[in-house]
């Protein structure tokens, strides 16, 4: 499928910031800093066509990755009932491999609207953007982790797209940790040790299916030398083919100061496409590149290792929706890599190379 890159016009620019200014408005969010709020229970006043997540992940010193996500119910239903999970992905440096998502009653869910403080059954995490609490018991897996905070708060913008002119169907998405230090215990198959390690956590929360508007989307982070990134692109589906674009949004910091978060220089193109579960596939190089007036950003990904494939079909009702859906075949792809930084902006000129983590999710 061909999409169209957003073009860097003075007139796309002007459209942007203005659409960004009203859901500034709207929400009463600050510009630049991000609340303690912000990432409370957002979809509260809406829960019974909503969905929302709390997402952590962590890369522990030993070798070993943890990631953890607290769901209000299916990003694939929005509506319907609560039905509260928390997903534990669990890779260990002797090989050990643990993959669950136990699901609970309504009633082992609550969460706080003023700051994150979520409890699903005996899992639990608070904290005020600077340093979270988190405790697992669940999947095999028990851990008291503690992170904190060492690369700004951000979101894009407002952190809300729209799937409609309306403005009524929305996902929202804010970035607490983009980078942070994760220190505790992990406890698995009975045997516990202590941790430490780098950490991120994003919250997501919206009121329609995604797949209604995207096609599929790659999103990675990184922490190399003092450099933190976040890069997304997302594609929209067309219509009869035709009007599918391609959504970029990049975050950029050394230490705690953001150099910049302009997202639409950031072009991606991708090479060696491999074969992948549930009849998709996955490139085994990607080329990020961000060209602006101050200079120039490069991030080069190779060594693509798939470390999860999760399969996200659902069921469609009706013959009207199994027809149109029959080809589908929804996956979710989870990979480790190298990634070479090259930063070429406002004087500095400097080249990192370390370890990032992406996904690619695919709606079709």
């Amino acid at each position: 499928m061909h999409a169209h890159d957003i073009p860097d016009t003075p007139e796309v620019r002007a459209q942007i910031e203005a659409a960004q200014a009203e859901s500034l408005t709207r929400f009463g969010l600050d510009p630049v800093v991000v609340a303690v709020t912000e990432d409370g229970f957002r979809s509260a006043d809406e829960l019974a066509h909503s969905f929302e997540w709390w997402y952590f992940d962590m890369h522990l010193d030993d070798g070993s990755t943890l990631v953890a996500t607290f769901n209000t119910k299916p990003n694939t239903a929005p509506d319907g009932p609560l039905d509260p999970s928390v997903l534990i992905i669990y890779h260990g440096a002797d090989g050990t491999r643990i993959r669950e998502n136990p699901r609970y009653r309504a009633d082992d869910f609550r969460a706080a609207r003023d700051r994150c403080d979520v409890k699903i059954g005996p899992n639990t995490v608070s904290g005020d953007l600077a340093r979270y609490e988190l405790h697992l018991d669940d999947a095999g897996v028990v851990a008291d982790l503690t992170i904190e905070r060492r690369a700004p708060s951000w979101r894009p913008g407002a952190g809300v797209s729209y799937h409609d002119a309306a403005r009524t169907q929305y996902l929202g998405w804010v970035v607490p940790v983009p980078y942070g230090t994760v220190t505790g215990t992990v406890n698995v198959g009975g045997e516990s040790r202590s941790v430490s390690g780098s950490a991120y956590h994003d919250h997501n929360w919206g009121n329609k299916v995604m797949d209604a508007g995207l096609d599929h989307w790659f999103w990675g982070r990184a922490h190399i030398g003092d450099y933190t990134v976040v890069y997304v692109r997302l594609t929209t589906k067309g219509i009869l083919g035709f009007g599918s674009l391609n959504i970029p949004t990049f975050l950029l910091a050394r230490g705690d100061e953001v150099l910049t978060d302009d997202m639409l220089p950031l072009r991606l193109e991708t090479r060696g496409e491999v074969p992948g579960p549930g009849h998709q596939s996955y490139p085994s190089e990607l080329e990020w590149s961000w060209h602006g007036d101050r200079g120039s950003v490069t991030m080069t990904v190779t060594g693509v290792e798939l470390i999860e494939a999760l399969d996200m079909s659902r069921p469609h009702h009706g013959l009207a929706g199994t027809i149109l859906h029959s080809r589908d075949h929804p996956m979710y792809y989870d990979f480790n890599a190298d990634m070479e930084l090259a930063v070429k902006l406002d004087g500095i000129d400097e080249t990192v190379r370390g370890r990032t983590l992406f996904e690619k999710m695919m709606f079709r």
